[in-house]
């Protein structure tokens, strides 16, 4: 009897469940497809529900980040429309949303496709050889897409994740990337160092700090390894739609937004707004948005002279370069012959364009050099 019972719970779970999804389809009658084209690098992907790049035996098939039909049933779609994918084509590769793939194909060189957005225009960018391009077009998703970028102005709380209303709840599963000898810390204490998946909720908001860890073994926790940023900040990871809205308002606000492919970062509110549905999907925690490169050097040489950070460097460098929590006060000690000379605390800050690093990136680096 327990075992019925707990059968239909399990289809009744389901059947809440589908009933639940937004499964966005359109019929083949409603679209519309171009001319094989070739040649160029860049299309524009208004009203698009399913484009296919071919090259060679290969073909790569995209439709929308919420298109939640199976690889197959896409890639049949693409074949019926184009009877060249079903006569030579052997292998297919499905991209949904923003993101790089490259052509499957086997022989020949294949070809890099990137697509993107850009102040709420879909656009897709091939690099590389191929043999043609089609797309697929429909009224009512062009007509969304219009939509959309109209109401964009309405998505101004970037920052605050107010605009578009993800409804919580939802599980999706993203990774956390941390720089070089530094850890992504979150509330609830879990410590991330790179490369480690992350079970989220959609909507949810996440607080977490940026942390330098103890070079002498990699971890970072509260027993005096490493030391955590004084910064806390928030995530957020939303579905593609909501993104596409909340991006197109932070694109007219370049001083306070930092708007990439797959996040948003609001620097004043020190919030980042992550699109789950990117092939990629990633808390990317970079140069001058959440940490600063800091190198040490002595204005009368650096031969036998160290710097040391407690709990991080307890064993002195010497002309070292190493990361640390933006907007946090560190201190930092000079030592001459590993003895001891000066200490001074140090607000790790955003580099101002200024340095000595002429073949480098001077934004991604700050100099600070002890007296000695």
């Amino acid at each position: 009897m327990k075992k019925v019972v707990s059968i239909v719970l399990a289809l009744a779970a389901v059947v809440a469940l589908l009933a639940g999804m937004s499964v966005v389809t359109y019929a083949d009658s409603d679209i519309e497809y171009s001319e094989h084209m070739q040649g160029a690098s860049e299309y524009d992907l208004t009203g698009s529900v399913i484009f296919w790049v071919k090259q060679a035996t290969g073909a790569l098939v995209w439709v929308p980040a919420d298109d939640a039909r199976s690889d197959d049933e896409i890639i049949d779609q693409a074949k019926n429309a184009d009877p060249s994918l079903a006569n030579a084509t052997k292998k297919f590769e499905v991209l949904k949303g923003e993101g790089i793939k490259y052509t499957p194909n086997t022989n020949g060189s294949k070809a890099k496709v990137t697509v993107s957005s850009e102040a709420g225009v879909m656009k897709v960018y091939i690099d590389g050889n191929y043999s043609h391009f089609v797309k697929g077009t429909s009224d009512s998703a062009s007509a969304a897409a219009s939509a959309n970028t109209n109401n964009s102005g309405a998505a101004a709380g970037a920052a605050t994740g107010e605009a578009a209303g993800t409804v919580t709840g939802e599980a999706a599963t993203i990774r956390i990337d941390a720089p070089r000898k530094m850890a992504v810390k979150f509330e609830d204490g879990s410590v991330y160092y790179g490369g480690e998946m992350k079970e989220i909720e959609v909507g949810k908001e996440y607080l977490f700090q940026m942390c330098t860890v103890n070079w002498e073994n990699g971890i970072y926790d509260e027993n005096g390894n490493g030391i955590c940023g004084t910064v806390v900040y928030r995530m957020k990871a939303v579905h593609n739609k909501e993104f596409l809205e909340l991006k197109a308002a932070a694109a007219a606000d370049p001083d306070r937004y930092t708007v990439k492919g797959i996040d948003i970062i609001d620097n004043e509110a020190k919030m980042i707004i992550v699109n789950c549905d990117a092939s990629d999907s990633h808390l990317e925690t970079d140069v001058n948005n959440f940490f600063m490169a800091y190198r040490f050097h002595f204005a009368k040489g650096d031969y036998n002279k160290q710097t040391g950070i407690d709990n991080v460097l307890s064993t002195p460098v010497e002309s070292l370069s190493v990361n640390l929590p933006l907007g946090t006060t560190v201190t930092c000690k000079a030592y001459i012959n590993y003895q001891f000379a000066e200490s001074a605390d140090i607000l790790v800050s955003n580099n101002s364009g200024e340095g000595v690093y002429e073949s480098e990136l001077l934004t991604s680096v700050n100099d600070y050099t002890w007296n000695y």
